[in-house]
C-alpha cells in the first residue's frame, strides 16, 4: 500500500484498539465471574457517557513505537490526534463517517461511510464466540503510581485477526469500575504488536465540525 491507502490503513489501525474501548457499555452482574468480567471489558469497555481522552503507545514488529490521542465524546465518535510521529494524519470519527486532516486539524477531507451500527453489532458478535474460548483469564490486584487497581487478564484467538492470539490485561478503578489502563500483545502472521492505553476524563472535548 502506499499514498493515502497507506496513510488510511495506518490512521485505521492506530484508532482500532480505542474503539473496542467505547462500544456500548454492560453493566456487570453482581456475582460476575473473572471470565465473564474478563469478556465484558474486552467487549463493551468502558462504554459512553462521558468525553475521554485516551493515550495509545503502540509498538510494531520493527520496533517503532507511535503515540497519540484518541478523543472520544459521550456518544461514541472521536478525533485522533497524532504526537509521534507529528507528520502522521489525524482522523476523525462522526456518525457513518471518517475524515482525515493532513494540517493537525484545519481542515479536514472525508475519507470514506460505513454503518457503524452493523459494524459495532459485527463485532460485538465475533468477540463473544472468541471469548467463550478464552484462556489464562486472572484477577487480582495492583499498585500504580499509588493507586490500588482491580486487575483482569487473558488470552484468546481472535476471528478479526484471522486466527492470531491476543492478550489483555485491564487495570480498573476500585472506586467506580472504570478501565484505568488497557494493556495487549497480539501475535499474527504478520508479527508481534504491543499496544498501551491510558484513559482519563476529558470534559472539555468538542468535536471539530469537517
Amino acid at each position: 500500500m502506499r499514498g493515502k491507502q497507506c496513510e488510511e490503513y495506518t490512521v485505521k489501525k492506530t484508532v482500532a484498539a480505542s474503539i473496542l474501548i467505547f462500544a456500548a457499555c454492560l453493566q456487570p452482574a453482581a456475582a460476575e465471574s473473572c471470565e465473564e468480567k474478563f469478556a465484558r471489558l474486552e467487549i463493551d469497555g468502558n462504554g459512553e457517557g462521558a468525553p475521554v481522552r485516551i493515550t495509545i503507545t503502540q509498538e510494531g514488529p520493527d520496533g517503532k513505537v507511535t503515540k497519540n490521542y484518541h478523543y472520544s465524546d459521550a456518544n461514541g465518535d472521536g478525533m485522533s490526534e497524532m504526537i509521534d510521529p507529528a507528520d502522521m494524519p489525524w482522523s476523525l470519527f462522526i456518525g457513518n463517517d471518517m475524515y482525515m486532516s493532513n494540517d493537525k486539524g484545519k481542515s479536514w477531507s472525508h475519507m470514506n461511510s460505513w454503518d457503524k451500527e452493523k459494524s459495532n453489532a459485527d463485532r460485538k458478535a465475533a468477540m463473544h464466540q472468541d471469548m467463550a474460548a478464552a484462556t489464562g483469564i486472572t484477577c487480582g490486584t495492583e499498585a500504580l503510581d499509588g493507586t490500588e487497581y482491580d486487575t483482569v487478564e487473558g488470552s484468546y484467538i481472535s476471528s478479526m485477526l484471522q486466527g492470531g492470539k491476543i492478550w489483555s490485561k485491564f487495570w480498573v478503578s476500585q472506586d467506580d469500575g472504570m478501565i484505568f489502563r488497557k494493556d495487549a500483545i497480539s501475535y499474527s502472521a504478520g508479527g508481534e504488536y504491543k499496544s498501551s492505553q491510558i484513559i482519563e476524563p476529558w470534559s472539555d472535548f468538542v468535536l471539530p465540525k469537517p
